[in-house]
């Protein structure tokens, strides 16, 4: 049963993925359709936009994490991509800056499509196959983020970024059907002792090994999403003309998203072999080399190069502490336990596109590569000292 729940579950994170990456990397240049912008306020409005869904989602993930146990992942999931497919919609109809941080609130109170899946996928899975699952998760997040830009970026050029969010919609409710129709989940909801002896959120937070797995996946969420403001706005400087823009922006995105893919299935695999802390410590130190040569990067092809080589490191991060989380949690509890690490870990993105926005604006818009950098390699020593595995 677990294998048809996995196939049915991935190819709806590779919609639902699709979808939301349709448009949503071209925010930095969608805000300049709703008011006139400096470049640097540009980066700063694009900051705002991109870390206000990370504030309501830190809010109520761990309310969907509660839920999720009381009353099975399956729904957890449903809700997620139908509500994402109403929220992108009302993003194609926007005319204020104001009305788009709005839809992104409620995006991040209501949606949620990965860690609602991981935790599905989680619940089914053998022990032994666990790394393989996750990192698979991983990598159709990838995958959707490979061909969303891509394809997205095209489609911009050509008919606009209205008709690109509108699109991504659809391709995230038809995930939602896909999980709907497709996934049979053999839940049992606990009785109302149970959920009285079931453990509360310090309990999950002081078990040993959870806050630091945490602290991992914040790190790499703090990453992604600061230098995600600046980032097309380089590509903007390398490349002044407008016409195909957004189509060479989302082609480097859709190669690092590949390459993220790549990375995510194979490390998973990997990290079951040889120990998920070798992987965290390799791919940190790979993130802070390959984010530092974004500062040196003046023309497309290198900025391409050290963008795939950001992929690869980075993505692989992402299942080795998911699999360090499960390892410890009770498997009744991995529902409260994935959501209550989406909340923190989605902390590090809002802080981490705020803060890009603020240093792209103060200092300049490759400034923030270097911070993220400096803080991968400090998290490498982190992981070294503190991190503890069978392998």
């Amino acid at each position: 049963m677990w294998k048809k729940t996995f196939i049915s579950t991935f190819v709806a994170q590779v919609l639902s993925m699709i979808g939301f990456s349709f448009a949503l990397p071209f925010l930095p240049f969608f805000i300049s359709e709703l008011g006139t912008f400096s470049r640097g306020q540009q980066a700063f409005w694009a900051g705002v936009v991109l870390g206000s869904s990370g504030i309501t989602f830190t809010l109520f993930a761990p309310f969907w994490g509660v839920i999720a146990d009381r009353y099975g992942r399956k729904v957890m999931v449903c809700r997620s991509m139908f509500a994402g497919a109403v929220i992108l919609f009302l993003m194609s109809i926007v005319h204020t800056v104001g009305q788009l941080v709005v839809c992104r609130l409620l995006q991040g109170a209501l949606t949620g499509t990965i860690s609602a899946s991981i935790a599905l996928v989680a619940s089914v899975t053998p022990e032994e196959r666990s790394g393989f699952a996750l990192g698979m998760m991983q990598a159709a997040a990838y995958i959707g983020t490979t061909a969303g830009p891509l394809f997205g970026g095209l489609f911009a050029d050509i008919y606009g970024y209205r008709v690109a969010f509108q699109l991504g919609a659809v391709l995230v409710l038809s995930g939602g059907i896909i999980v709907l129709l497709g996934v049979r989940e053999s839940f049992v909801p606990p009785d109302a002792s149970e959920r009285n002896q079931s453990p509360g959120f310090r309990s999950i937070l002081t078990t040993e090994g959870f806050l630091l797995a945490v602290m991992i996946l914040s790190g790499v969420q703090f990453s992604n999403s600061m230098i995600s403001p600046s980032f097309p706005l380089i590509v903007k400087d390398i490349i002044p003309s407008p016409e195909k823009l957004n189509s060479i922006t989302g082609t480097i995105l859709a190669a690092s998203a590949l390459a993220g893919a790549f990375s995510a299935a194979l490390l998973g695999h990997t990290g079951d072999r040889i120990g998920q802390k070798k992987v965290l410590i390799i791919c940190a130190i790979g993130t802070s080399l390959s984010s530092a040569g974004h500062f040196f990067a003046f023309n497309i092809p290198l900025l391409f190069l050290f963008r795939i080589l950001f992929g690869l490191s980075v993505a692989g991060m992402i299942p080795a502490a998911n699999g360090i989380i499960y390892s410890i949690i009770n498997r009744e509890y991995i529902g409260r336990a994935y959501g209550m690490a989406a909340s923190i870990s989605m902390l590090g993105f809002a802080l981490g596109t705020f803060s890009g926005g603020v240093v792209a604006k103060l200092t300049g818009l490759r400034i923030p590569f270097l911070v993220v950098a400096l803080l991968h390699i400090i998290l490498a020593a982190m992981i070294r000292s503190f991190v503890r595995t069978k392998n």
